[in-house]
């Protein structure tokens, strides 16, 4: 019989049997730990992909090297999702690992790009803008971040003219020479606020962003002129606490040094030769047999050596860079600071650069409307070097010959200045290095902190508030050192004093203090098909710079290097203060239909305290369109699986400059003058510069026409450019002022300057088997044009003549040697009377007679084209990538020191021991002479013997890693560790001489010329490692 008390028990023992065997398994479901990578096609790891179980709020995020872990039950869904990527849903169904490679949104650069003031989708971009993410730049290993951007972006030339530690001497244009009287560079924004890119650790770096063309870059106004570099630093992502340590030695050398002529029996020959063809009868101005067989005979080479002074100025040195991060977040806050240090010694002697940065970067978002961050950089450079440069050092460095060494062989350490009492002396490179050097200390803060406050659905409020101070102290010293002749006795007077321009200690200070503040509203709202977002803000910034300077002559050792250790009695100091402002309205209005049919206007309204009263203000409007063809309904799908995205653009706008000096609309007076009133001097001032009340703006107007495709779902992706800028109403000193009124000529607005070019940058990715292969080109030419500038202006070996390019080479032919004296007798008159051996000139004009009336342009003083190529594979665990650079169609000239032999007493290249001589008719090159012979002269005319081709091809870079298994790594409690080779300028293709054809760009703009030594790029082999906890 059944009870009503049985069937309660039952429907007890029932239940309780349901749950005795549910509860195990929902025990399970709860325990379950998953962990597995997230990666590219391309197989690189992605950080920062969010990780979160369908339908609640539980998720994490990868972290550098795209690990994840988090707590999941069987039955669960993992949500993987990232700006710019096709969101990914996975089902758990009982793996405790899950690796997923995440695609790229199907959409054409769907990624959020910055941009003035704000971002935007890349597919929604009307304006010519380039971007690059971090961790691409950093494939390279750089202690100064614009190195990393060189061939990265289309429309931004990136030329690096030394190798020297911490003076790298990076120069930077967007689509060609904006200006040849203010600034041409372009203006960097660091996290909102105008910054420094030198000053950043690269490993900080988020993204950069160039902006190129009006539509882009008007929202800056008065400093877009010549583009805007947009860079973002690193913020935290929500998660658990990670830590990363990464550490790099690089073996660096020269990449490239001359051949140059150490063996001192064919040094005295040669010389021996140049004397007689320089018609020296002196036999006490020339080396004699005795000299020579004393050499070529030695048995102690220490005595008489072959010495080789590169080996003694140039050497391999170590580079280490230490990066350590911590980042992480919880609870709305987000934070990340980087630590670095680089300890960077220089391939010459003397020199070397230390570096220390700290990065700070703070999220919070308080409630869902209040948000606010802030970013800190912190910097401190600790730079060394010879007082001169680097230049004068190597110049010193090839003006010795090898008959000696830096020191005296009787072990005194007394410093030589030459071998025998005809030779020329030169500055002793070891004793500048050992002695008079100029030590340079650089502090540098950049700190902003913004809030950002939703008012109401669609409408947002930012302010942000910034500041940038920077102070550098600058040691010079410049000691009284002896230099010896080689076999001196020990009481043998001085030869000379060490050349270090002058004596005593000099010490500058420099500060400068940069607040800036701006305050915006963003609306932003959809109406069915009819999106609108308008931007409008105002902005105030201000700058001022401080200078004081101080020097003593007579210390009593070379060891006090503060001025108080210097006797009083011969001391001088001198200071200065400069200030400017900047006041700005600005906005910006974006509408798009469907997402297909975009417009988008931008304006600001700037005021500028350089300018007079009734000029300060300007206005820089620009408007731009673009055109979805791909989403039209005509666009046929068989069409759309080959060429799945197709958008035109175009723009037109006008930018500012403003980049003069801060007072040249104003008398200023100077008071560094004393006059005689009453038989005693009286300080004075008096005027110094003529100034100009009617300056205004430079203005640059710029058109431009794009197309972005994506072929094949965004296998291979491409974008094209062209553009039309034209600068006018150039500021620059009028070269129409007579130099008689005895004043520094007067800032005008006079001129114009025309860049036209094409870009290009292609993309393509493949997975080959288990190989993900990803290709990058960018290829990128420029034509200059000087369209208004007056009469024409020669100045050394270069002309500034409208219808040019500006600061075009104008030279002499060089038609060849003279070999025969029938040949001198038939050619024109020369402007050196010609002898057999010397180079012979073109009588462009006919008139029987060369001089410099047949000087005539030549081409070369801009490249034709610049490109490169990127190439990234990944096969498993291993990664590689190989970056190529090259120029083409430039010409550099270079003259002088380690061209011409003899200079100053130097040795020369080995090719000249080919020179032509009688016996020797056929030579290449023509005959040598000694320094200020006529035979030098001939050579060293402005001709074009010395244009030398600078095209070049450089492999840039390789790098090759390997990230070690997961599995091997969790034991230790390590989420990733990768380890890695890589190298730097390993190869260069090109026909220049001897030296790396890769040089500074003219600080006036035009043609590259210069001395043929500047300090090499370095050859870097580096070895790496990278592990996070």
């Amino acid at each position: 019989m059944i009870t009503p008390i049985t069937k309660t028990v039952g429907k007890g023992l029932l239940l309780f049997s349901l749950m005795s065997t549910s509860v195990p398994q929902v025990f399970a479901q709860s325990q379950l730990k998953i962990s597995g990578k997230v990666t590219s096609p391309a197989g690189e790891p992605l950080a920062g992909v969010t990780v979160q179980i369908k339908g609640t709020k539980n998720g994490t995020v990868t972290d550098v090297t795209g690990h994840y872990q988090i707590q999941a039950k069987d039955i669960d869904v993992l949500i993987f999702s990232l700006v710019g990527r096709e969101k990914a849903e996975i089902a758990v169904d009982k793996k405790d690992h899950i690796n997923l490679v995440l695609q790229e949104s199907s959409s054409l650069m769907d990624e959020v790009v910055v941009v003035g003031y704000g971002t935007q989708k890349k597919s929604n971009l009307t304006g010519a803008v380039a971007a690059v993410d971090g961790k691409v730049l950093n494939k390279r290993i750089a202690t100064n971040p614009t190195q990393l951007l060189q061939g990265r972006m289309p429309g931004l030339r990136v030329t690096q003219g030394s190798g020297e530690a911490g003076n790298e001497n990076v120069n930077l244009q967007v689509r060609g020479l904006g200006s040849y009287g203010a600034s041409s560079a372009p203006l960097v924004i660091v996290d909102g606020i105008p910054g420094s890119l030198e000053n950043l650790n690269p490993q900080a770096i988020e993204n950069i962003t160039v902006l190129k063309d009006a539509a882009s870059a008007a929202i800056y106004g008065a400093r877009a002129a010549n583009g805007v570099i947009l860079v973002t630093t690193k913020q935290g992502k929500a998660g658990k606490t990670q830590l990363s340590y990464d550490y790099n030695i690089g073996i660096t050398k020269a990449s490239a040094l001359p051949d140059l002529v150490y063996n001192s029996v064919d040094y005295m020959t040669l010389y021996n030769q140049a004397a007689k063809n320089s018609g020296v009868t002196n036999p006490n101005a020339v080396f004699s047999q005795e000299m020579i067989d004393a050499y070529k005979n030695a048995t102690d080479k220490t005595l008489y050596p072959d010495f080789n002074w590169l080996d003694a100025v140039f050497r391999t040195v170590p580079v280490q860079t230490h990066n350590l991060s911590l980042s992480g977040g919880a609870g709305g806050t987000n934070y990340n600071v980087i630590l670095g240090y680089v300890d960077q010694p220089d391939i010459m002697i003397g020199t070397s650069f230390k570096k220390y940065n700290l990065q700070f970067n703070l999220g919070s978002k308080i409630n869902d409307r209040i948000s606010f961050g802030s970013s800190i950089t912190l910097n401190y450079g600790d730079r060394k070097y010879p007082r001169n440069g680097s230049e004068d050092q190597f110049l010193s460095t090839i003006s010795q010959s090898p008959l000696y060494g830096p020191v005296l062989p009787d072990g005194t350490g007394r410093y030589t200045s030459r071998a025998y009492p005809f030779q020329s002396p030169n500055k002793n490179p070891v004793a500048i290095a050992e002695n008079a050097l100029t030590r340079l200390n650089n502090y540098f803060m950049q700190g902003n902190i913004f809030i950002n406050v939703k008012l109401l659905d669609g409408l947002e409020w930012k302010t942000s508030g910034g500041l940038t101070y920077g102070f550098t102290k600058n040691y010079t010293n410049k000691p009284v050192i002896n230099q010896y002749m080689w076999l001196a006795k020990s009481d043998e007077l001085p030869a000379r004093q060490l050349d270090v321009g002058g004596q005593g200690l000099e010490v500058t200070d420099d500060n400068n203090v940069y607040p800036v503040g701006y305050t915006q509203l963003t609306y932003d709202k959809s109406f069915g098909d009819h999106n609108l977002k308008v931007l409008a803000g105002t902005q105030a910034e201000y700058n001022k710079t401080q200078k004081l300077f101080g020097s003593r002559l007579q210390f009593p050792n070379k060891d006090i290097l503060e001025l108080d250790g210097g006797g009083a009695g011969q001391q001088s100091n001198s200071g200065v203060t400069n200030e400017w402002s900047l006041r700005s309205y600005y906005g910006r209005l974006n509408y798009d239909y469907k997402g297909k049919y975009l417009i988008e206007g931008n304006a600001r309204y700037d005021a500028s305290s350089r300018f007079p009263e009734n000029r300060k203000w300007a206005f820089f409007p620009s408007l731009s369109g673009g055109w979805k063809v791909s989403d039209e309904a005509f666009f046929g799908s068989k069409l759309k699986e080959v060429v799945n995205e197709l958008k035109l653009r175009a723009s037109i706008g006008t930018l500012g400059n403003q980049n003069i000096g801060n007072y040249p609309y104003q008398t200023v007076y100077s008071s560094a003058f004393a006059y005689p009133f009453a038989e005693t001097l009286q300080q004075g001032a008096r005027q110094v510069a003529m100034a100009n009340e009617r300056i205004k703006w430079e203005s640059t107007k710029v058109l431009d026409f794009g197309v972005d495709l994506g072929f094949w779902n965004n296998k291979l992706t491409a974008s094209f450019d062209w553009y039309n800028k034209v600068t006018s109403d150039i500021l620059s000193a009028s070269t129409a002022f007579p130099s008689y009124i005895g004043l520094t000529a007067p800032t005008v607005n006079y001129g114009e300057l025309r860049n036209r070019g094409v870009e290009l940058g292609l993309q393509y990715r493949e997975k080959i088997g288990e190989v993900s292969l990803t290709l990058n080109g960018n290829i990128q030419a420029n034509r200059n044009k000087v369209m208004k500038y007056g009469a024409e202006r020669i100045s050394g070996n270069t002309i500034i003549r409208e219808g040019l390019p500006y600061g075009s080479f104008y030279l002499l032919q060089n038609t060849g040697i003279f070999r025969s004296q029938e040949e001198v007798g038939a050619a024109p008159v020369q402007q050196i009377p010609a002898q057999p051996g010397y180079l012979k000139f073109a009588d462009i004009n006919g008139d029987g007679i060369v001089d410099n009336n047949d000087r005539t342009v030549v081409g070369g003083a801009y490249p034709n084209f610049d490109y490169s190529f990127n190439a990234t594979a990944v096969w498993k665990n291993f990664d590689f990538t190989a970056f190529f650079f090259g120029s083409q169609g430039q010409k550099i000239f270079v003259s002088e020191w380690g061209i011409v032999p003899f200079r100053q007493g130097g040795t020369f290249t080995s090719d000249w021991m080919n020179a032509w001589t009688p016996e020797n008719p056929d030579a290449n090159l023509p005959i040598v002479g000694l320094d200020n012979s006529p035979a030098a002269n001939n050579v060293r005319s402005a001709s074009t013997f010395f244009l030398k081709d600078g095209s070049f091809l450089r492999l840039k870079n390789i790098q090759l890693g390997y990230s070690l298994p997961q599995s091997t790594l969790s034991r230790a409690g390590i989420s990733g560790l990768r380890v890695y080779f890589a190298a730097d300028n390993l190869l260069t293709f090109s026909k220049f001489p001897g030296l790396d054809p890769e040089r500074g760009v003219s600080s006036s703009g035009g043609a590259t010329s210069g001395r043929y030594v500047t300090h090499p790029q370095n050859k870097v082999f580096a070895f790496g490692a990278n592990i996070t906890f």
